[in-house]
């Protein structure tokens, strides 16, 4: 894998040298589509060198645009009229800079002109800063973790984390995220999986509401024949983008036998999931109210969407979960009813027999 960086490295220098025409955006993201198609093809050596590519454009075209608005924004009359985007834009009409006015414009259909506050200056700090090209970093990072070469993917994600503000996607960042803590699962550094996941939930409101948490876990272990109906019909929680570290951190506290906080986020990341899928059901049907668990596993089965989305992001598996976790803190009625209904219900056939032999097992 090391001889692919080397002659990536080789070919951006060398082209460095000999690229004399001016650089275009179009350029870039040709580069950077390349990468992704030599990635999706397993070609990584080709990949990386269209990643240096498009780095290298990336750099030449933020370089231009810099210089060209320093250019013009630096003119006594440009100057006068403050920094307001809009009125600098007026004056760069009447002195027909074009090129200027090409690149501001790009700028704010792009991210709109509340990202910079309307501010000319604010928006010059952000072209300066989008010379990095977080994207292929993270690509780049993608490529280096699939060869095993773990060091160099490291400092290529944190390389994409830390130019995060300039993602296209900014949701991409969790991507990033994600791929830090299976680093360090690979690894076997599973202190630090722990803290990279608990770093995608800082900005997590569900996960900092303890009087959500634990108004769940008391619902959860009144271990009444109703308390699974409760669970279901008083809690939403909608941060969806971490539900996969609420079911790693499960999984994890689970196995070093820290079964209250695994069923805390055992808890989370089915309530989560489920507010998911119930928006996406009422999106669709103007009719669909949730009544029961039952009937919402049989809602769910009439869309294969949703049960390839529950798949991929390990859902059914967490109601099996939950279950599994509370027979173990000692909440087993409450377990015996949510096995009930999986047992019968459960949208994939593997995880309905799972049920059931939980149900055999059960006291």
């Amino acid at each position: 894998m090391k001889k692919f960086f080397i002659i990536a490295l080789i070919f951006s220098l060398s082209f460095s040298i000999f690229c004399k025409e001016r650089i275009t955006l179009n350029d870039t993201l040709i580069s950077y589509r390349n990468a992704i198609t030599e990635f999706d093809n397993q070609n990584y050596g080709l990949s990386l060198k269209y990643c240096e590519e498009a780095i290298l454009y990336r750099r030449q075209l933020i370089d231009f645009q810099i210089e060209t608005l320093k250019n013009s924004l630096g003119a006594n009359r440009v100057r006068a009229v403050g920094d307001k985007i809009d009125d600098v834009l007026k004056i760069l009409n009447e002195r027909k800079e074009t090129e200027s006015i090409s690149i501001i414009n790009y700028y704010i259909r792009k991210f709109g002109i509340e990202r910079f506050d309307n501010s000319i200056s604010n928006l010059q700090k952000f072209i300066e800063s989008s010379k990095t090209f977080p994207e292929v970093h993270k690509l780049m990072g993608d490529i280096y973790q699939l060869e095993g070469e773990y060091e160099f993917a490291e400092e290529y994600y944190l390389s994409a984390l830390s130019n995060a503000s300039v993602l296209d996607v900014p949701e991409e960042k969790y991507e990033i995220l994600y791929n830090l803590a299976e680093l360090s699962r690979l690894q076997g550094d599973f202190n630090e999986m722990e803290i990279r996941l608990l770093n995608i939930l800082t900005e997590d409101s569900n996960y900092k509401d303890s009087a959500l948490i634990n108004s769940m876990k008391n619902t959860i272990a009144a271990n009444r024949k109703d308390s699974v109906e409760k669970l279901f019909k008083l809690y939403r929680a909608d941060s969806f983008k971490c539900i996969k570290a609420y079911n790693i951190l499960c999984d994890y506290y689970y196995s070093v036998s820290e079964k209250e906080r695994a069923l805390s986020f055992a808890a989370l990341s089915v309530i989560t999931s489920f507010t998911n899928i119930c928006e996406s059901i009422e999106s669709r049907s103007s009719v669909y109210e949730y009544e029961n668990l039952e009937k919402f596993f049989q809602e769910c089965s009439f869309y294969e969407d949703i049960i390839e989305w529950g798949n991929d992001n390990g859902v059914w598996e967490s109601f099996n979960n939950l279950a599994k976790i509370c027979i173990e803190t000692g909440n087993k009625v409450f377990a015996r009813e949510l096995l009930n209904s999986l047992a019968q219900f459960s949208p994939v056939v593997y995880w309905q027999k799972d049920a059931v032999l939980m149900l055999e097992n059960l006291d």
